[in-house]
C-alpha cells in the first residue's frame, strides 16, 4: 500500500516543453500553458521529483556542453600562448615564473560541479 500524503505536492508541467517544475499550494491555479499535477501519493510524489531531477541533469550536461564550446576554446588558446612565452622567454627568471602559472592555472580548472534537487523528505531520508 502507498503512503497517502496529508499536505498534497503541486508540480506543475508545461504543456508545450513538457518541463516539470514546482507548483504552489493546490488551491493556487496553474500559470497559463502549465498543467497542475496534484500527486495524493508519496510514490507519485517522488516519481514527479525523479523525472524532474532528469529533466534538471539533461539541461545541465546541455548548459556544460555550450560553456565548453565557448569557455574550451580560450582556455586552448591561452595555453598554446604561455607555452609559446615559456619558450620565447629571456631568461630563466620569466620562464620559471610562466610556468608556475601555467601550473597554478591547470590546478584551478574545477570540476564539473553535480547539482541535484530533492523533495524535502527525499532529502531527509538520504541524509542530505
Amino acid at each position: 500500500m502507498n503512503a497517502q500524503l496529508k499536505t498534497k505536492i503541486v508540480y506543475w508541467q508545461h504543456g508545450v516543453t513538457g518541463q516539470i517544475v514546482m507548483g504552489a499550494p493546490e488551491v493556487f491555479p496553474a500559470p497559463p500553458y502549465y498543467n497542475k499535477i496534484v500527486c495524493h501519493t508519496a510514490y507519485e510524489a517522488e516519481r514527479y521529483s525523479q523525472l524532474m531531477r532528469e529533466q534538471e541533469a539533461s539541461r545541465e550536461a546541455m548548459i556544460d556542453e555550450e560553456r565548453e564550446a565557448i569557455e574550451g576554446e580560450m582556455i586552448r588558446n591561452l595555453r598554446s600562448h604561455m607555452h609559446n612565452q615559456i619558450a620565447n622567454a629571456r631568461n630563466a627568471m620569466n620562464r620559471d615564473f610562466l610556468r608556475i602559472w601555467l601550473q597554478r592555472q591547470e590546478t584551478m580548472v574545477s570540476p564539473r560541479m553535480n547539482r541535484v534537487s530533492y523533495l524535502h523528505s527525499e532529502a531527509y531520508e538520504q541524509g542530505h
